[in-house]
This record gives C-alpha cells, sequence and structure tokens, in this order.
C-alpha cells in the first residue's frame, strides 16, 4: 500500500512538473516556479534538479548555495546524471556544502557512469591532479579522451581544452598530453 502511494505521488509530481514547464512558456515566472516547486516537494527528480538550477544560478529566486545543493542530491540520489555532476561541483567548489575532494569524486564518478560528458571530464581532471584520489595518469587519460568522444557535449570540453592549451594554460596543455597518449594504449 505505502509503494502504490508513492508511486501516486510520484506520478502527480511528474504531471505537475510537466505543468510547470508549460507554464514558463505561457504564464507568469513565479507561477511557473511556484509548479515545479511543488512537482519536486512530490518527488520528481527532474524539477527537483531544475528547481536546484533556480537557487543555483538565481533565476526567479534569490541565488542560494544551501539550497541548491539539496535539490541536487535530492535529484542526484534519484539517479539524475546531471545532478550528481552537479553535487560533485558543490563539494568541489564548496558551494552550499564544506569543501570535499573525495565527496567530489564520488559523484563525478557516479555521474561519469552514466555518460556525463562534463563529470567524464572533472572525473578525469581529478585522477590527473590527485583530487580526491591519487594521481593516476593513465585513467586521466582515459577519462579525458572518453569526455571528448561524448556524443554529448564532447565537442565542447575539446574546443575548451584547446582554448585553453593556446592561451598557455598548462593544466589544459598536460590534458593534451594525456589524451593523445591514452589513444595509444
Amino acid at each position: 500500500m505505502a509503494l502504490l502511494a508513492l508511486a501516486m505521488c510520484l506520478l502527480v509530481g511528474q504531471r505537475i512538473y510537466r505543468e510547470g514547464k508549460m507554464l514558463s512558456n505561457s504564464k507568469t515566472p513565479a507561477e511557473a516556479f511556484r509548479e515545479m516547486k511543488k512537482a519536486a516537494e512530490l518527488g520528481d527528480k527532474h524539477a527537483q534538479y531544475r528547481l536546484a538550477r533556480c537557487y543555483d544560478r538565481g533565476h526567479m529566486v534569490e541565488r542560494n548555495d544551501s539550497l541548491a545543493f539539496q535539490w541536487y542530491m535530492k535529484a542526484a540520489q534519484q539517479g539524475s546524471g546531471k545532478a550528481m555532476y552537479q553535487v560533485g561541483k558543490c563539494y568541489r567548489n564548496g558551494a552550499g556544502v564544506t569543501i570535499n575532494p573525495e565527496f567530489a569524486f564520488t559523484w563525478f564518478s557516479r555521474a561519469a557512469m552514466k555518460d556525463n560528458a562534463n563529470a567524464q571530464y572533472a572525473l578525469g581532471r581529478c585522477y590527473m591532479k590527485g583530487e580526491g584520489v591519487v594521481a593516476d595518469q593513465d585513467k586521466a587519460g582515459r577519462w579525458l579522451r572518453r569526455a571528448i568522444q561524448n556524443p554529448k557535449g564532447g565537442a565542447d570540453i575539446q574546443y575548451r581544452i584547446k582554448k585553453h592549451a593556446a592561451e598557455g594554460n598548462e593544466d589544459a596543455r598536460n590534458m593534451i598530453q594525456l589524451i593523445n597518449s591514452s589513444s595509444q594504449l
């Protein structure tokens, strides 16, 4: 019975989220935000992620890193790869939570396994610099290569790495070397 009630809440949350998305195109932003928040509170992971983004960026609401982290975490715990990546960023940067490189690495790993290109890049960077994990240049190169080959954002990541390398960024230059050597593994 409790499972049925939970399923019903989730279905209602998904319906409210979809309605909230429609409202954002046709009614006031404040009304869209209220509908999205209602769906998030009912457990819809997409609404939770979008609500976190609003708090993260100060869109339709005052910016609040702590609330952004809380909503990202709720969506991440339900399997949202994008939210997992954002939780990792929060732990890496100390946004709404205490800096913790090991937790950042853990969440980047989870998101990377869900094929999130940004998380794959972040994971490669962690291995390259030894942030939250023992440095491992082979793993760094493999994750960076996987990130740039990812059809969902890899081209943008590759462009940014090349741009930063051309501007003299030493980390970006190292990444290129690691990517090139990983292709020979």
